[in-house]
């Protein structure tokens, strides 16, 4: 095994570990696990805008897994985003009309307003 040292404290350490074992920094980014990425799939799918953090951050790391990760979720955020915002302007379209629709009503029986 390769040997190095923790550029936090200067202790020697190996080369793969994610921590140092005597400060606890972080030295290496650990590997995305598939309950990490189904979470960032499930984060961005559901939660549109929250889901660009963790895409932003697996995108700028140098593992081609967390990268993909990353872009995948980037996308599902922007998609998701867009389908929310869809189903919000109909829905509010449609409660606009039934409002007016009922405002209509109102004045058609009430002419005077009383």
């Amino acid at each position: 095994m390769e040997q190095t040292t923790c550029k936090f404290c200067g202790q020697t350490v190996f080369t793969n570990y994610y921590f140092c074992p005597y400060c606890g920094k972080k030295l290496i980014e650990p590997p995305i696990t598939a309950i990490k990425e189904i979470g960032v799939y499930l984060l961005s799918a559901f939660l549109p805008p929250l889901g660009l953090w963790p895409g932003v951050k697996y995108l700028l790391q140098k593992n081609s897994r967390a990268k993909r990760v990353g872009t995948v979720a980037i996308v599902i955020t922007i998609i998701s985003t867009i389908i929310t915002l869809w189903l919000s302007v109909a829905a509010f379209g449609g409660l606009s009309k039934s409002l007016n629709s009922q405002l209509n009503e109102y004045n058609l029986e009430n002419p005077t307003g009383y």
